[in-house]
């Protein structure tokens, strides 16, 4: 309690000086006056100031810590010695040393007594006899002796005075201490505070003077503790009381004296009575301590001879004085043959194991292990404590032995079956893993750390729940909820767990509930058994099985392709794209599917708005075309989906489908690529390995066969139908011209020689033409077989653009002006040249041409144009007839097909265009509104400069 006395003292003394300087700041009469009686002392600045000093001082060095604070404490104190001797010299001397009026000279002016500002006489003493002891409060004579403590008990007798002048109402009187000194009033805070300041200063060193008497625990501090209230109070009031008699005049009474005598001498007889009741009440405190004693003896006696452990006391010497009954079973040795001897005899290493502090056992109640020695010579494990007991100036030590070596057996045995439980869980080759009743795990084994991906410390912060497939978690919880209700001992189940990575991790669950001896369970133990392998296999062995028949079971390229990802999704994959090629690479058709609906609305939403994307070069479906090898990404990042990204729209598509894993495999077929297949995980979190590649090119492989085959079927129903109409051709179209080169030839058989006309060419001509037909006929019927069968030749050389169209155009003004149609060329002088074939870009414009004349009607107007755009050429053909059905349009450049005007022709001509266009690398389309005409536009590639002049060969 005394420790909390000093700080409290200071930090009261702090807080009422500022409190008095706050007073003086605001000229709060109240704050500095706490008594307004006539001739009360107010606290001065400097005395408010002084004390503050005093209290931080008395604080720094209290704590009697760190040099720096206890310097800093000295010079405070020297300071308030300083502030103490000033203010007397200035009494003695009548002389102004200029520190009255330091702070708030214009508010202490105002004050009545004849210094303002400065400090009581008393005051001041009392802050030369504060700095002082201040100074000398760690000073110790050779005796023992503490200055500071008569110097503190002078400032408390000083402060005791102004205190109880307040008491007894003393009225001031300036020539009170003669002519040394005047005699002011001491404010009444300022003698409090005093006061308290030399009690703290005597609570420093509590151990010494009159704070020492109080504080002892024998009769003479009991006595001191009870007489000292009665020996400060009972003066007090005795004078107290006669000075009130006086006041009142009871003084003049012939009965006065004898009156205070007699309750003098009665207060004083109350407190021998209080004093020797209390005595008797030791006396009696003390022989019941001593039969208790004697008691307790006993019992100690008592439960020494029959406690387990061996106790044995030695003296200082080490000899042992005390050896029970415990002691004679543990180490052979007889009571008579023990004591006396020095404990080396029982403990080989002595006390050197045990270590002591202050007279006790350092973790007294926790043993320490030490070796025991019997009478026959064993040395046996054993744990002890010891304990130090002084009484007066003798020490004994009283050491608690306890043999432990049948639990030191017991433990290696028991630490032997947890080393083998421990490594067969540790090396196990399956998952195995303790688990609390909520589902948390305890303890988890390295072989489920490797399957699920988590360090053991991630699995102990988690519950099976979190890393349980959520579709399994429902009767994975019933089979719990089993368990606990004793309906089984243990459950088998397949179930699903999340890796850490994201995929699913199918196992083989077995699980046991442990319960204590009152049957209540206290934890699950779980066998983890991986089977996600064999899954694996059992499913690529179902998928492969079940692909044969369902992809034999359609001979339609369109549809074995949508029957390719049905498959694929979501058994293999949460989206997937398959795309069937030409030849030469190019995209015929490709289809999409996703495992949500959502994400199929995206997926055939990216294809639409960018079909031709993947295709082109730098894309990963491009490489593998290009190299005919699959491509595995095992982790799709967001840098990559930016990197493929051609706009922001095509990046928002595909970071919206979320793919996280990839594959992507050619569809071969006989030696070449007929498809491609792209795969890839996103909801699911699966993560593809060189395992899903090497299925997913099975996969492939059958598909592409399936898709050639289905091909094959439709070449061959086209072939057919080719044949078909060819014949129909044949059979049709070559019987005109044949029948009149032979009516013209047996025209000419029947002229006699004579008739003969050698000018007369009409026959002549009539066979020209037929067979100008026949052969035009042919040569369309050869480029549409060659077309079909892929083996169209172009041989490119740098052709001028409006040269080659202008020539176009005039071998077809003459059928042009006959028809009164007019030609237009829109071809600007400085476009750009061309790289193609020149008979074949003819053949093309003809047939262009052709089929606008037969439908542009007489006055009509066709327009060949030509513009450089992107990095080829843009031409059209437009004419103004009456346009084509919008039902059409779909079978323009099918061959053979032809729309219902009545008009002759194979139907071969734009077929033949929209071949010569591909084999240049261009496309062809057409644009038309009924009775506003039709535009035919094709594409044909620009001259490069390093191949100018130079002939190159495609098919």
């Amino acid at each position: 309690m005394l420790d909390r006395l000093v700080p409290a003292v200071c930090l009261f003394t702090v807080a009422v000086t500022l409190v008095v300087l706050l007073g003086w700041v605001l000229g709060a009469r109240g704050l500095i006056l706490v008594v307004s009686t006539p001739g009360a002392g107010a606290m001065m600045p400097n005395t408010a100031m002084g004390l503050l000093l005093c209290g931080a001082s008395l604080w720094l060095l209290g704590e009697n810590t760190r040099p720096a604070s206890r310097r800093v404490g000295q010079a405070l104190a020297v300071g308030v010695l300083v502030l103490g001797l000033g203010t007397l010299v200035e009494y003695l001397f009548s002389v102004d040393l200029g520190i009255d009026h330091l702070l708030f000279d214009d508010k202490v002016r105002t004050l009545p007594p004849r210094t303002p500002g400065r400090p009581a006489p008393l005051t001041a003493s009392c802050f030369a006899l504060l700095g002082a002891a201040l100074l000398l409060l760690h000073v110790q004579t050779r005796r023992g002796w503490h200055p500071a403590r008569p110097v503190a008990l002078l400032v408390a007798i000083l402060a005791g005075q102004a205190l109880i002048s307040y008491v007894y109402l003393e009225e001031p009187r300036p020539d009170g201490m003669g002519h040394l000194l005047p005699y002011y009033p001491v404010a009444v805070h300022t003698a409090l505070l005093l006061l308290l300041l030399s009690i703290g200063v005597l609570s420093v060193h509590p151990r010494h003077g009159l704070m020492g008497v109080l504080l002892r625990n024998d009769a003479g501090g009991l006595m001191a503790r009870r007489l000292l209230p009665a020996t400060v109070l009972l003066p007090l009031l005795v004078w107290g009381l006669r000075l009130f008699s006086e006041r009142l005049g009871v003084r003049s009474l012939p009965f006065s004296s004898s009156a205070f005598a007699l309750v003098t001498v009665a207060a004083f007889l109350a407190i021998l009575a209080r004093n020797a009741n209390a005595l008797s009440g030791m006396d009696a405190l003390q022989r019941a301590s001593e039969q208790s004693l004697r008691l307790s003896e006993a019992r100690f006696a008592n439960i020494v001879n029959h406690a387990a452990d061996a106790i044995i006391t030695i003296d200082p010497a080490r000899r042992i004085t005390l050896y029970n009954t415990a002691a004679e079973h543990v180490f052979g040795y007889t009571r008579d043959e023990a004591v006396g001897r020095e404990l080396d005899l029982l403990l080989p290493n002595g006390l050197e194991a045990l270590e002591v502090d202050d007279g006790v056992a350092r973790g007294l109640g926790g043993r320490r292990p030490l070796l025991g020695r019997r009478k026959d010579g064993e040395e046996f494990p054993a744990e002890a404590t010891i304990a130090s007991i002084q009484v007066d100036e003798t020490v004994q030590l009283t050491v608690i032995v306890r043999d432990v070596s049948a639990r030191v057996r017991a433990e290696e045995e028991l630490r032997n079956r947890e080393a083998l439980f421990r490594a067969a869980f540790e090396h196990a080759p399956i998952g195995l893993a303790l688990v609390d009743l909520d589902g948390r795990f305890r303890t988890v084994n390295g072989a489920l750390c490797d399957m699920l991906g988590y360090t053991q410390e991630e699995l102990r912060q988690r519950t099976f729940q979190d890393i349980t497939h959520p579709d399994d978690l429902a009767k994975d919880l019933d089979q719990v909820r089993a368990l606990l209700r004793g309906q089984r001992d243990t459950y088998q189940l397949e179930k699903r767990y999340l890796h850490k990575r994201g995929q699913v991790i199918t196992s083989m669950l077995t699980v046991s509930l442990i319960r204590d001896a009152r049957d209540a369970p206290l934890y699950f133990i779980s066998q983890i058994q991986d089977i996600t392998e064999r899954k694996y296999v059992e499913e690529a062995r179902r998928l492969l099985a079940e692909t044969g028949p369902i992809l034999a079971s359609s001979l339609d390229p369109e549809t074995t392709l949508l029957t390719v990802s049905q498959l694929l999704v979501p058994s293999m994959a949460d989206q997937c794209v398959a795309a069937t090629l030409d030849a030469q690479g190019r995209l015929i058709a490709q289809t999409g599917r996703a495992s949500t609906p959502e994400k199929s609305r995206l997926l055939e939403q990216l294809l639409r708005e960018y079909p031709l994307v993947p295709f082109e070069p730098g894309h990963l479906p491009a490489q593998v075309i290009e190299t005919g090898r699959p491509m595995l990404v095992p982790e799709i990042p967001a840098s990559l989906l930016h990197e493929l990204a051609e706009d922001e729209r095509h990046e928002d598509l595909m970071v919206r489908l979320a793919p996280r894993s990839s594959l992507i495999v050619p569809l071969p077929a006989r030696g070449r690529t007929v498809g491609i297949l792209m795969l890839s995980t996103s909801e699911s979190g699966r993560r593809y390995e060189e395992r899903d590649l090497t299925l997913a090119e099975e996969m492939a492989r059958r598909a592409g066969l399936a898709i050639d085959n289905a091909s094959l079927h439709a070449q061959s129903e086209q072939a057919t139908h080719l044949r078909d109409e060819v014949l129909r051709i044949v059979a049709h179209d070559l019987r005109s011209p044949l029948n009149i080169i032979a009516l013209s030839a047996r025209s000419l058989l029947k002229r006699p020689g004579s008739q003969r006309d050698p000018d007369d060419t009409r026959p002549l001509a009539s066979i020209q033409k037929a067979v100008s037909r026949a052969t035009h006929l042919i040569e369309d019927l050869l480029d549409v077989a060659r077309m079909q069968g892929g083996r169209l030749t172009v041989e490119r050389r740098v052709e001028p653009t409006q040269a080659l169209f202008r020539e176009a155009l005039e071998l077809h003004r003459a059928l042009a002006e006959a028809q009164d149609v007019h030609l237009r060329l829109e071809v600007p002088d400085d476009t750009p040249p061309v790289y193609v074939d020149r008979e074949r870009v003819l053949q093309l414009l003809s047939n262009l041409l052709g089929n606008a004349l037969k439908f542009t009607p007489t006055g009509g107007c066709i327009t060949l144009r030509a513009e450089p755009f992107a990095d080829g050429m843009r031409c059209s053909v437009s004419d103004t007839g009456a346009g084509i059905a919008a039902d059409d349009l779909p079978h323009l450049f099918e061959p053979f097909w032809q729309a219902r005007t009545g008009k002759e022709g194979a139907g071969l001509g734009l077929s033949i265009v929209k071949g010569i266009t591909e084999a240049h690398g261009g496309e062809v389309w057409v644009e038309s509104q009924p009775g506003l005409g039709s535009t035919f536009y094709f594409s044909l590639p620009l001259a490069r400069t390093a191949t100018a002049g130079a002939p190159e060969c495609n098919r």
